[in-house]
Order: C-alpha cells, then structure tokens, then sequence
C-alpha cells in the first residue's frame, strides 16, 4: 500500500500541472463540448482533494484487508468528465488485473490520465490495460443509462457484477432558507452543466418560499448563455413546453416546471409544494432506487453534491467489498 500512495502523491501533482495545460483543456474540449476547461478543471480539483489526500487515503484503505484478488472489468460512463475515476482506484488497490472500456465521450480525458499514471507506476502499467471488448475478466463494473443497463443485466448475468443505471438528486428547499444555502444549491443544479447523479434534477420547496430566488441566485451560471449544447437544450424544452402548454416559468436559460418526475431534461429544474417534510419523506422511500443524493439540512450540505468522499460509493455499493469478496 506504501508504494501506491507514493504513486498517487506524485499523480495528485501531475494531474494539477495537466489542469493548467490550456492547450489539452481545449483539446478536450474539441471532443466533447460538454467538457469546458472550467468542468475538467473542476473534476481534477475534485480529485486530488477528496480521493488523492493521503491522510483521507490512510483513513479509508485501513478498513479493508487489501489483496490484489481477480480481474476486473470497468465500464465508466462518460456524462461528466473523469467519472469513472473512483472505480478505478478501487481497481488499483484491490484487483489483480484491470480492463478499462472507455466511453467515447470521455476516451481522450481518462486516457490521458491512465498514461499518466502507468509512467508513474510500471507494475500497473502492466495490470492496467484498455481494451474494446470486454472479455476474460473474473467480476465486472459497469455504468451506463437505463436502456444500456437492461444490456449489462443479460450480458454480464454469469459474472459477479456492479452494474448502475440512471439515477438522479433532489434537494429540500426551506422557505427561510438563507442566501448563503441557496448559492451553493445552485452549484449543486448547474455544475457540469447538470448532467451527473449527483446533479439536483428536483426540488421539494416548502410552501412560502418564493420562486423567484432560485433565478435570482441562478444568474452566477448565465455564462451558459454562451454555450451552444446547453442553450440548443433549452431552446429544445422551451418550445416543448410552450407548444403543449405546460406550466413552467423561465429565466431564458433555466426552466422551473411543476412536476411529480424525478428526472428533469437539461436546462429544466422539477419542483413539487411541501407543508410537512412527511410529504415528500413518503416518495424519498418511494424513488430511493433512483435517488443518488439527497441534498439540504439533514441530508447532505448544499453545495456538496459534487463533492463525493472516498466512502461515498455510487448507489451505495462498496466497491472495494465487492471486488475483495
């Protein structure tokens, strides 16, 4: 363990010097427009603060007897930058073998990192490969959408699997909710442009809060105002809405529409009216298949949603459990 914490030390400081490289931030961004050098910067922040520190790092390998077990198969998504990246930590500390099927969204960005990596580390260069067909492997970790899941589910049904579909976040909106509560729960809703897990897609609002602030306090992400995808989206819902008559209130690039759904489009934000927590407690219980976070006073903090902690495992799956067992 020793020796890959010392490999993770100097990845931590070449993936800081890579997210100062303008010249591959545009590069990615080139393949994916949804990857803006502020999102990638973001992600790789995110990273080497939360799952590269080595006293968190410490904190969370000594709960699990480490073996390097079986080989394993990860298919990451590719939603918002370097999304996979947990999975594969947990990969290098406790498979053997390790097969990596790239999304095409996101191949150039974690490719980039890999290599990176397997400079760094020799041995994992040799335990790590990424591949374009997923075969020979002991257990597999795949994520994907909800079509694609249903796929996982009958190809990979003689393996021992980690296998993920869409799920989204909600957030509990007070009516004596501060200034402060609200800018971050906007971080919370736009950050990577709103399409991951742990973005907020639905919010339950205590009756007596005004509407208003949400756009209000939205206005820090009018920059999207210059993003083709994001304003092509919205234009798209815009006019859905408008043509079948939906109620829904607008800021001209986020739109607020009253709805039961969990799940939101991009540039639409769910909200349903509460009284009593007991309201919505009922549906928490209802949905908690597709909620990845919970987000508000009790729950996680506002502004926190993506921010995810090394024991903070997707869907709640112990990733490391799993490819220990």
């Amino acid at each position: 363990m020793e020796s890959k914490i010392e490999v993770l030390k100097q990845l931590t400081q070449e993936l800081k010097n890579l997210a100062q490289d303008s010249d591959f931030l545009y590069l990615i961004e080139g393949q994916n427009n949804w990857f803006t050098p502020e999102f990638v910067q973001l992600s790789i922040h995110s990273i080497t603060e939360n799952y590269l520190d080595e006293k968190a790092l410490r904190n969370w390998l000594e709960n699990y007897p480490l073996v390097e077990k079986d080989h394993v198969a990860i298919i990451p998504a590719g939603n918002i930058p370097l999304v996979g990246f947990h999975d594969i930590l947990c990969a290098y500390f406790a498979a053997s073998r390790v097969s990596i099927k790239l999304s095409s969204k996101d191949n150039l960005l974690t490719k980039a990192v890999l290599d990176i990596w397997c400079k760094i580390d020799s041995v994992w260069a040799e335990r790590m490969q990424i591949i374009e067909r997923i075969e020979n492997y002991d257990k597999i970790i795949a994520t994907g959408s909800n079509t694609s899941y249903h796929y996982f589910e009958l190809y990979f049904k003689k393996y021992k699997s980690i296998l993920r579909k869409n799920r989204t976040s909600i957030a509990v909106v007070h009516k004596d909710m501060t200034e402060e509560e609200l800018d971050f729960l906007i971080d919370d809703i736009f950050l990577y442009f709103g399409l991951g897990c742990r973005n907020v897609s639905k919010l339950w609002i205590e009756k007596g809060f005004e509407l208003s602030r949400i756009f209000e306090a939205s206005e820090k992400y009018n920059r999207f105002f210059q993003h083709s995808k994001y304003m092509n989206n919205y234009d798209y819902q815009r006019t859905l809405l408008l043509l079948n008559r939906i109620e829904h209130l607008s800021n001209n690039f986020l739109m607020l529409k009253p709805d039961k759904g969990l799940f939101s489009s991009i540039s639409v934000l769910h909200y349903e009216i509460f009284e009593d927590e007991k309201e919505f407690k009922s549906d928490l219980e209802l949905y908690k298949e597709d909620i990845q976070c919970v987000i508000g006073r009790g729950y996680i903090p506002y502004g926190k949603g993506q921010s995810p902690q090394l024991a903070d495992y997707a869907d709640g799956a112990d990733t490391i459990q799993f490819l220990l067992s």
